[in-house]
């Protein structure tokens, strides 16, 4: 079985808001806009906050699920479920987080787009 991770994060390729907001809603249903700045979105579903930052890391985009109230248990599944609905390229984590100090600072990464999923450093 999938451990569930507490929150969730994946980044979206030029992310567009519009878009990702009618994704959430066709997989959670009711989500409320609680600020958005045009560079910045903060929604809220049921008692799960989402936030989204447009310029997160050079052309991605951040999706941030605060609290995992969602279908996936980890990163990749949600970037699975965004690469279906965006068909935007997507990266998350290959892995949960943790701070050990024998934490050697590589992290892992998974690749999601039209060329398929694979492991990669970014």
């Amino acid at each position: 079985m999938t451990e569930r991770f507490p929150d969730l994060e994946i980044y979206l390729m030029k992310g567009d808001p519009a878009k990702v907001t009618e994704w959430l809603r066709s997989v959670l249903g009711e989500i409320n806009t609680i600020k958005d700045t045009g560079a910045h979105q903060h929604w809220r579903s049921g008692g799960m906050d989402i936030y989204m930052n447009a310029n997160a890391e050079k052309n991605f985009s951040s999706l941030w699920f605060k609290q995992n109230d969602t279908p996936w248990n980890t990163d990749l599944e949600a970037a699975r479920a965004a690469w279906q609905a965006l068909k935007t390229e997507v990266r998350c984590s290959d892995s949960g987080w943790e701070e050990s100090e024998s934490d050697s600072g590589k992290e892992g990464w998974v690749k999601l787009n039209a060329r398929g999923e694979k492991p990669f450093n970014w």
